[in-house]
């Protein structure tokens, strides 16, 4: 999904398959494209979400989806570089177009404006006391591993919008 006016340089991007455990209790090998100032760190947590059998849906480029992140949501697909819009602020660009931002089973973990949910299959998992597989809270393993790193998490540091699926660096970590 990278383009030519894309605010990161395609050689500092760094492409990744990381193991994770799946939906169906089994190893997967999965595929993301991350900043490569984050690269270690991004290894360093999934290795731990392995261990400890936190279930991923899937894993796999947004390309496969032709760079559309509403199609990726929808299939529950955990992603992070993207070249694109921030969805709050049109006109800026996205975390995830610098490779700093990873959003992990996004229809279980919905971004929420407002009415607006996303993606919109995601309205059935608004209750997040349930414990959904793959459900993302402040208790939850990927929670306290990206956190402990200084990774924000979406589900509480926004006071307009929560987006549970969120993980992200700030733009200042790159320098």
């Amino acid at each position: 999904s990278w383009k030519p006016n894309c605010p990161v340089a395609l050689e500092d991007l760094r492409y990744l398959t990381i193991p994770f455990w799946g939906y169906d209790d089994q190893i997967h090998d999965g595929h993301m494209v991350v900043h490569k100032k984050v690269a270690d760190e991004v290894l360093t947590v999934f290795a731990k979400l392995l261990e400890s059998r936190f279930p991923i849906e899937k894993m796999e480029l947004i390309d496969l989806y032709d760079a559309n992140d509403d199609l990726s949501m929808e299939v529950n697909n955990s992603s992070a570089f993207c070249s694109r819009e921030n969805t709050t602020y049109p006109g800026v660009f996205s975390n995830h177009s610098y490779g700093i931002a990873i959003d992990i089973n996004p229809k279980i973990n919905p971004y929420v404006k407002g009415e607006r949910v996303c993606p919109a299959s995601g309205r059935a998992y608004l209750n997040r006391s349930e414990a959904y597989k793959g459900i993302i809270t402040e208790q939850s393993i990927p929670y306290y591993e990206f956190t402990k790193l200084g990774w924000e998490w979406g589900g509480n540091c926004w006071t307009d919008r929560v987006d549970y699926q969120h993980f992200s660096k700030k733009i200042s970590d790159l320098s």
